[in-house]
């Protein structure tokens, strides 16, 4: 007699104890009744949707509890959808080494040198455009070697949306975040499905907002000067986990790196971690 199809909670995303058939989840507390009937793969879908439904809810946290994603499962599963389209397109949303990522665009692009270097020089920008699936994984190997962070679009897309399309709850946005939001280019966060925005303090305490999507995760002060950076984005790919403990969110990067964001509010981090968790786990069912 079999377990369980569930491996990992469809309410929170936890791994799923596979040694009885009453399960319940170490991290949330939610009962999952499982048999080997025909309504176990039905009640699956329903625990799926609930999932959607409940990814925004609240935890209950100490201050010395930590908790940890994992981005390798997402980094493997995205590698296998890339090739589910004909063609795919790639939104360059930052480049750490511009010079580096130029010079080896250059050797596999079918364009001049001025163009590529435009295309990077004015990031957020389109710099694939509907490019055979085959030679997508090559594209985007070079962008992660770089340290680019971008977002990877299959088939065919708006190029032109309003912000009102991209966050569908803008207008429930305080006005500050939608100020920051509207500040930025469009093409920022193009191709992106938006998960969540949360207040968060980082670099000499400045303050800002973090937007979660399903590719990247996006940072932007509120207050924005010459000397500042604009915008700075963050892609999963370029990630190895991420860890939610005390106030701060650490950002565990491949090449050893760590970025730590600050939150003033707690419930405020849980919800931020909640989000990434949602647009991580979603890809391992």
């Amino acid at each position: 007699m079999s377990h369980s199809k569930i491996k990992y909670c469809p309410f929170c995303g936890a791994q799923i104890s596979q040694n009885t058939m009453v399960k319940y989840c170490s991290l949330c507390g939610r009962r999952l009744l499982l048999n080997d009937n025909n309504s176990q793969e039905s009640r699956y879908d329903e625990q799926m949707v609930l999932q959607d439904q409940l990814s925004q809810k609240q935890m209950v946290l100490s201050n010395d509890d930590h908790m940890e994603i994992n981005i390798e499962n997402y980094n493997r599963i995205k590698k296998e959808k890339f090739l589910q389209s004909k063609y795919y397109s790639i939104i360059l949303k930052e480049a750490t080494d511009k010079q580096g990522l130029v010079h080896k665009l250059e050797k596999v692009l079918l364009r001049g040198s001025f163009a590529i270097r435009l295309a990077v020089d004015n990031i957020p920008s389109i710099i694939i455009y509907k490019a055979k699936n085959q030679d997508i994984l090559d594209f985007t190997k070079i962008f992660m070697e770089e340290q680019a962070s971008v977002s990877v679009i299959a088939g065919d897309f708006n190029d032109r949306p309003t912000v009102e399309e991209l966050f569908n709850v803008f207008e429930k946005l305080s006005v500050q975040t939608q100020k920051n939001i509207k500040n930025m280019p469009i093409n920022l966060w193009l191709g992106d499905s938006i998960h969540g925005t949360f207040p968060h303090t980082y670099r000499d305490n400045k303050e800002g907002i973090m937007v979660i999507t399903d590719k990247n995760i996006y940072f932007v002060p509120n207050h924005i000067s010459t000397l500042t950076y604009r915008w700075f984005v963050r892609s999963y790919n370029l990630l190895s986990k991420i860890v939610m403990q005390d106030h701060y969110l650490e950002l565990f990067y491949k090449n050893m790196k760590v970025t730590r964001i600050a939150f003033t509010d707690k419930q405020q981090l849980t919800d931020a971690y909640q989000s990434i968790l949602h647009a991580v786990q979603i890809y391992k069912y």
